[in-house]
């Protein structure tokens, strides 16, 4: 029996995020505890499951890193602005600006772990990164103190974008962020780090760069679909 056990504090686990991602793993038993401060969790797979779930944790965890954790200290710089979709845009484009040289990086610091203390692996192993992260945040508060309006923001969320590959994602009519990714097959993971569910659904198009968006005329209310039409081609069963 594979076991292992991981820490976090409750500032760093917004909306129980590590545990909604453990409860995904399949063949990964748990067991939570903790005081007000911390949550820990002792996790445990057989033998012949060890291999995947070990993955399957790390990757859980470099998702919470790289989604919530990433996007509080990108917040402390902004503030307590309204995020609006516009605002949404520009924030998801930095968070996942060079996403996949950080998820190498950070994924490599959480593999060299037996046990996981999250704000060990972030606050010692990731501290240089956690700068950028920050700077991050000041451009953004710098962008909206020059008073841009909705177009040149969702521009520089455009920029920051880059070149996207042609992946065609389809956004289903239901009270869950169901997105299957047309191109490739499958539904795609959606993190749920905005309060807002349009915020969620823009967040997901930005992190998995797609060019194309179909969406049922059920879940194309007016605010989404103009954000959705500032970032990418868009059609409406």
């Amino acid at each position: 029996m594979w076991q292992s056990n991981i820490l976090i504090s409750n500032d760093f686990n917004t909306d129980g995020a590590l545990k909604k991602g453990l409860e995904r793993v399949e063949g990964l038993y748990f067991a939570e505890g903790g005081d007000e401060d911390w949550i820990s969790f002792d996790i445990a797979a057989k033998d012949y499951d060890k291999e995947r779930c070990e993955k399957a944790v790390r990757e859980v965890i470099c998702d919470v890193i790289l989604n919530n954790i990433k996007l509080k200290f990108i917040m402390y710089s902004v503030g307590r602005r309204k995020i609006d979709s516009s605002l949404c845009a520009l924030i998801s484009s930095m968070l996942y600006y060079d996403g996949e040289k950080e998820h190498e990086y950070v994924f490599k610091q959480i593999s060299r772990q037996n046990n996981y203390c999250v704000d060990g692996i972030v606050n010692f192993r990731l501290r240089q990164i956690v700068e950028e992260w920050r700077e991050l945040g000041n451009i953004i508060s710098s962008t909206l103190s020059k008073g841009y309006g909705e177009k040149e923001i969702y521009s520089l969320a455009l920029y920051m974008l880059g070149d996207r590959k042609k992946t065609s994602l389809f956004i289903a009519d239901s009270k869950e962020i169901l997105i299957t990714n047309v191109s490739q097959g499958g539904l795609v993971n959606v993190p749920e780090i905005y309060q807002d569910k349009a915020h969620n659904i823009i967040n997901a198009i930005v992190k998995y760069g797609a060019s194309e968006v179909v969406i049922e005329r059920g879940n194309a209310d007016k605010e989404l679909l103009n954000a959705l039409r500032n970032l990418v081609d868009v059609k409406i069963l």
